[in-house]
């Protein structure tokens, strides 16, 4: 009996060894996990590192078809059907040991083995995967899906290149670069087209470049045009719009752009207004650096999308964004500056999905200002003296149109073969713009009632003798042409709107 129970005894201290080693063993991984927890949590407060917001993270969840070569990190892949065989061929983007760039590797589906053939690997120019988007389209409109990819180069070059794939590899179909925006320009096509029943429209390329003619301090743009070529089966340049862009101080311009992201979005913190809206509601887009936060905002509704990544160029500024309420939800937008405080903005989506709505945040916007950001010291009533004066000493002003208009002692007439307008009018200054008010005595109106005027611009070319000197063509302001935009006034402000802008041209002096 002593034996049993001694054995007994034993036996329960040996549970309970086990039970006690057991827990401890638990209670130190339970702890080693809690603070790996608190690492983790601590390392996503104070954010990715420099060099893991230039390079991306992959994700883990990512996952290939095609077997990866052992110096190959996977960053992303795709299916979509690249060789028109109705199969999804498999697109992967990676990066390799000991080279910075992002390799696209393209494997085409063959249903005898039911394996990806490894077809083509193309390097790129681009290191930084947050800035980097591909895609399959059909941007010929044959029906013919292309391998599109863009992104930014470490010196701040936006690049885009497409190429068509068939068993015999890659067929680069449109290269281009810029140090500015770049981007296709999507129409709607048929419904025939949709059917597969003919083919569409291509889609043009454009891009936006400084036009370095007029010197450092010049916002102006070279806009280059390149369409689909099917002979060449390329594309190839179409046209080229030189926009003059306001000239801007070198001192002023180094402010803005001392090559560091932070002060470049800090001078873009505010709201910003749109001045070329469609429809009544005026469009705003609030940037916020320091909380990482764009805000598109229209009537009632806003939308608030995180500020994740940043690449400057000469005169802008490119940025991705992932919506806060659906993290799939994405937009990348290019921000060219034309002015001191006036932008170009260009929003298109994210790899694949299409935002129908983007292209109406697309276009101009102006900095809106608070009265603590005007100029001290009141209007300068010498320009506003000398804009009463020039508007009267000119007898005719000529709208595009032929009708002429004509003010005299505060009063304005407008003559054409179909109207016949007069009343009274008033020029002031609001901030630091000059407003011009109409108060029609007539039933039809020709003309709204406020408008921003200004004076136009205009390009002097120099002579052959000045241009072998080196001398280059200089912008000045022209007094014989006003532009007049539709505006609202505010207490305090002034600021463009949606409507039909009026250009008057002096026909006559008095």
């Amino acid at each position: 009996m002593r034996k049993f129970l001694a054995a007994f005894f034993v036996l329960i201290a040996s549970v309970l060894l086990i039970v006690f080693l057991t827990k401890k063993t638990s209670d130190s991984a339970e702890k080693n996990l809690s603070q790996s927890d608190e690492r983790e949590q601590d390392s996503k407060a104070q954010g990715s590192s420099d060099q893991e917001n230039a390079l991306g993270l992959e994700d883990s969840s990512v996952v290939s078809f095609m077997p990866l070569k052992p110096d190959e990190t996977l960053l992303s892949s795709m299916g979509i059907d690249l060789d028109g065989d109705n199969l999804d061929d498999e697109i992967l983007v990676v990066r390799k040991a000991g080279n910075p760039y992002l390799y696209l590797i393209v494997g085409l589906y063959n249903p005898q083995t039911t394996l990806y053939d490894r077809v083509s690997e193309l390097k790129t120019e681009i290191t930084q995967f947050k800035s980097f988007s591909y895609n399959g389209m059909d941007v010929t409109g044959d029906h013919r899906t292309a391998l599109v990819y863009q992104g930014f180069t470490d010196d701040g070059h936006a690049v885009l290149q497409m190429y068509f794939c068939s068993r015999r590899g890659l067929t680069k179909i449109g290269d281009f670069k810029s140090d500015g925006t770049i981007f296709i320009q999507q129409y709607n096509r048929t419904e025939t087209y949709e059917l597969s029943q003919s083919s569409g429209r291509s889609f043009p390329v454009w891009t936006y470049a400084s036009d370095t003619r007029e010197g450092a301090g010049s916002l102006s743009q070279v806009q280059t045009e390149y369409e689909w070529d099917e002979g060449q089966q390329r594309y190839v340049q179409a046209r080229q719009i030189f926009v003059a862009g306001k000239s801007v101080a070198a001192a002023e311009l180094a402010k803005i752009q001392d090559g560091t992201v932070e002060t470049f979005a800090n001078y873009l913190n505010g709201l910003w207004y749109k001045i070329d809206n469609e429809g009544d509601e005026i469009r705003y887009i609030f940037l916020d650096y320091k909380n990482s936060e764009v805000i598109f905002l229209e009537g009632d509704s806003q939308e608030v999308y995180n500020w994740q990544n940043s690449n400057l160029y000469r005169n802008g500024i490119y940025l991705s964004t992932v919506n806060a309420s659906i993290e799939n939800l994405r937009r990348r937008f290019d921000i060219s500056l034309t002015g001191l405080d006036e932008m170009r903005v260009h929003v298109y989506d994210d790899v694949r999905m299409r935002i129908g709505a983007d292209a109406l945040w697309n276009g101009s916007y102006k900095k809106m200002k608070n009265a603590n950001e005007f100029p001290a010291g009141g209007a300068d009533t010498a320009d506003l003296d000398s804009l009463r004066e020039r508007l009267e000493e000119i007898k005719f002003w000529s709208a595009p149109d032929g009708a002429l208009v004509s003010f005299k002692n505060g009063s304005y007439t407008i003559n054409n073969e179909t109207v016949n307008e007069s009343g009274v009018y008033y020029v002031s200054q609001v901030a630091d713009e000059f407003v011009i008010q109409f108060n029609s005595h007539s039933a039809e109106r020709y003309i709204g009632n406020v408008y921003i005027i200004r004076y136009g611009k205009k390009t002097v070319e120099p002579t052959a003798k000045e241009k072998a000197r080196g001398k280059k063509p200089v912008v000045q302001t022209d007094t014989n042409v006003l532009v007049l935009q539709p505006a609202q006034i505010m207490s305090n402000a002034a600021y463009e709107i949606s409507g039909r802008a009026l250009t008057l041209a002096a026909a006559s002096v008095e």
